[in-house]
């Protein structure tokens, strides 16, 4: 190669560099998802940082996660990426509060160099150690589950659990989560307040979308006329495996 040609290479090589590095004032931000549903627990779930991504201008970091339980049953759902939302601090609560059915979120968006870079579940930790731990159970008992339909929520999963006195109907919904590369949908099932929508308030999680649709369940539950043992779990599952699509 003579001695032109190599300028030549270097000089575009150069260019590339250049026109790979963040722009005047475009923050770079850690990307990563998160859908977990079995086996999670606030001491071994890590949130691996390896992959980050350059920011339109205006753009801050976001982290949005969101912690679910349902009886002795926990899932784990995040987005970490570029947001066009203004920035905010650390907010910490339960959109849903137990005993029952209760989802927790955690979410944040700031605007220094990759600034989105929560790791664990200590958030939640220190929310779960400020709520009540002494329950009273009811004689009622639902089908008990949240994870993906045909994985975490195989009829082989799901279990059939007390319900605390102040949760005592059984609820069932299928949840799609989706921001940026997150695009996930799950089953929640357990005791809830009440059997209908309780995401309504809250169509946007940070930045994640909620779209939620209500599963059908035995007539003797929809009643709420008396407490009641559900059928089989598999019975219950097979009724709205295909209630929500898209």
């Amino acid at each position: 190669m003579g001695p032109q040609n190599s300028h030549s290479v270097k000089l575009l090589c150069f260019l590339g560099a250049i026109s790979a590095l963040p722009r005047t004032g475009a923050l770079l931000c850690y990307e990563a998802t998160s859908s977990l549903f079995r086996a999670v627990s606030f001491h071994n779930w890590k949130w691996l940082l390896m992959r980050s991504m350059v920011c339109k201008l205006n753009e801050g970091c976001e982290e949005t996660l969101v912690f679910i339980e349902t009886g002795t049953k926990r899932g784990v759902v995040g987005f970490k990426g570029c947001s066009p939302l203004p920035s905010y601090s650390q907010k910490v609560s339960y959109l849903i509060s137990p005993p029952g059915v209760s989802i927790a979120s955690y979410s944040r968006v700031c605007r220094t160099y990759l600034c989105n870079n929560l790791t664990s579940l200590n958030p939640f930790v220190k929310l779960k150690a400020s709520t009540p731990k002494t329950l009273a159970f009811s004689s009622s008992s639902c089908p008990t589950c949240v994870g993906e339909h045909f994985g975490d929520c195989l009829p082989n999963f799901v279990t059939t659990e007390s319900c605390p006195e102040k949760a005592s109907k059984c609820y069932s919904s299928t949840l799609k989560f989706q921001a940026g590369s997150l695009n996930t949908t799950f089953l929640l099932m357990g005791c809830a307040y009440e059997q209908n929508k309780i995401l309504t308030k809250f169509q946007n999680i940070g930045t994640i979308k909620v779209t939620e649709v209500i599963n059908i369940l035995e007539k003797t539950q929809i009643s709420g006329s008396e407490p009641s043992t559900p059928g089989p779990a598999w019975g219950i599952l097979l009724s709205f495996l295909f209630a929500f699509r898209g």
